[in-house]
């Protein structure tokens, strides 16, 4: 941990940690704190390269801006990427706080062997989001990393309310799978993590998604397992599983980050009765936001992910697009190099895997 401190204004005293104890009690103070941003998301990065350093802002002992990086070394460049994967977090009371926490990272010694800084805030999509970022130096981003667009439902109103709230015939689909013996558990074990993944698989080699590999899904398991920080939930009709959920925990929201679903016995709507009992085992785990992590930008019938979009929104969750990534490039040439770059090497990946050149969330 290493601390400096400074004078601000109306007597106010800003001191800048980094590394510090307690990190997940930190960032949980937030509304809205992803799992990207703890400890637990860079322990499964660090097994792919990443190397990680946490800043975080405090005034008066109260924390009012805090961010995770993630530092990976770019080939060819020489130089590193910093990149805070949905952060940084900060008092939105206090838009300030963020120039704190950018000029803290920018003065540690990491920034000085870096070529762009990343940065993906939760921030809503509008004019005041863009200028409060272009004013400190960002522009918007080379690449978006995590998805941009979401659905988003609120856990406070009682079950019934919350059972009310699903779309006619998402309601109907879950009492369907119900009546037929749709069976869902909650498998929190290294057999539901393979079998999740085989359902995976199966739902890649289908839509042509792009995935990490068995390992990794292995690691997510192990890191969050140990913090009770994770659900794999499967449904199965006659002993033969049918689909998976994979949820997330941090601060007090769930996230659906990894779904997967088979063809075998869709017609009995188990999909649908899984997702419901997903938001019931979230609730019940004092979850207050049910976050499905990933929904086009721009929704509409010719929309790759129509379809998925229109099964998410069948459980009343707001459709809700975040300002997405913006970038600070730290040397000229490492800049320039980025943005040219990486969006190149995505869209050619996106073209050998899917056959066409947008990310499947554009």
């Amino acid at each position: 941990m290493s601390p400096k401190t400074g004078e601000r204004g109306r007597g106010e005293v800003a001191e800048i940690l980094f590394d510090p104890p307690g990190w997940e009690g930190l960032v949980g103070s937030f509304a809205g704190a992803p799992p990207t941003q703890t400890t637990t998301w860079a322990e499964v990065k660090a097994a792919y390269g990443y190397r990680s350093l946490r800043a975080a802002v405090l005034e008066n002992g109260a924390p009012v801006a805090a961010g995770q990086l993630l530092v990976r070394r770019l080939p060819l460049l020489g130089r590193d990427w910093l990149y805070c994967p949905y952060g940084p977090l900060w008092d939105p009371a206090r838009p300030e706080a963020l120039k704190l926490w950018l000029e803290a990272v920018l003065g540690h010694e990491t920034a000085r062997r870096a070529a762009v800084l990343t940065i993906e805030p939760r921030l809503p999509d509008d004019a005041e989001s863009r200028k409060l970022l272009t004013g400190l130096g960002f522009r918007r981003g080379a690449q978006d990393v995590q998805p941009r667009g979401t659905l988003l439902l609120d856990l406070a109103p009682d079950e019934k309310t919350l059972l009310a709230g699903l779309e006619g015939r998402t309601r109907y689909n879950v009492g369907l799978a119900e009546r037929r013996g749709v069976r869902v558990e909650t498998v929190n074990s290294p057999d539901g993590v393979r079998r999740f993944v085989a359902l995976l698989e199966e739902t890649l080699e289908r839509q042509r998604f792009l995935a990490h590999d068995r390992a990794y899904y292995t690691r997510v398991w192990e890191a969050f397992a140990k913090e009770d920080a994770c659900d794999i939930l499967l449904a199965s009709f006659e002993g033969e599983d049918a689909a998976g959920v994979w949820l997330l925990y941090a601060g007090r929201a769930a996230y659906y980050v990894y779904g997967a679903s088979s063809h075998r016995h869709s017609r009995h709507k188990g999909s649908q009765l899984l997702q419901w009992r997903a938001i019931q085992r979230a609730k019940e785990r004092g979850a207050l936001v049910y976050d499905f992590w990933g929904a086009p930008v721009e929704p509409s019938e010719k929309h790759p992910l129509w379809g998925v979009y229109q099964f998410k929104k069948g459980f009343g969750g707001a459709h809700t697009v975040f300002v997405g990534a913006h970038d600070l490039s730290l040397t000229v040439f490492g800049g320039w190099g980025w943005r040219v770059g990486l969006p190149l090497a995505r869209r050619m990946r996106n073209f050998f895997i899917r056959g066409r050149t947008a990310d499947v969330m554009d």
